[in-house]
């Protein structure tokens, strides 16, 4: 992987959630929000959130704000994942950015907010992007969860 300029963490935050949420039960998803990911004292809670506040389009001018809420297909299996964005718009998709999340081995739930991503860093406004959760197993990328998001 390539890493195509430094992200901007911010006030990111990272949590290991106890419930496992009808919503993404079969894990592999990531929901994605301009809004930051809060504490949530049930399952009920934690779905509403999720249904309200995912998107897939965001607007921006030049730069843009995301929030995460990566639902892993298996335990990570190690202490960093990867999320990789690929730009869908070209042919064929390109490897634009990635920022590396500190996680635990058997973590299913990372909650990151504060990732701020921006044209300078190759990002482009009416774009659609493929946002994964991998990791370099044995020098191949391995998805643990993927989402697609336009960049307005």
């Amino acid at each position: 992987m390539r890493h195509a300029g430094t992200v901007a963490l911010g006030a990111m935050m990272f949590t290991a959630l106890s419930m496992a949420p009808r919503f993404a039960a079969a894990g592999g998803k990531i929901v994605v929000s301009d809004v930051e990911w809060g504490s949530y004292g049930s399952e009920k809670e934690l779905n509403s959130a999720l249904k309200r506040q995912g998107k897939s389009t965001f607007k921006g001018d030049g730069a843009w704000n995301l929030n995460m809420m990566v639902f892993l297909g298996s335990g990570a299996g190690g202490d960093k994942i990867n999320i990789v964005y690929y730009d869908t718009s070209k042919h064929p998709p390109e490897q634009v950015n990635f920022s590396e999340i500190g996680v635990k081995p058997d973590q299913k739930i990372v909650q990151v907010n504060g990732l701020a991503i921006s044209k300078d860093m190759g990002f482009v406004k009416g774009h659609k992007y493929e946002v994964r959760a991998t990791r370099l197993v044995g020098g191949k990328e391995k998805v643990y969860a993927k989402t697609t998001i336009t960049l307005k």
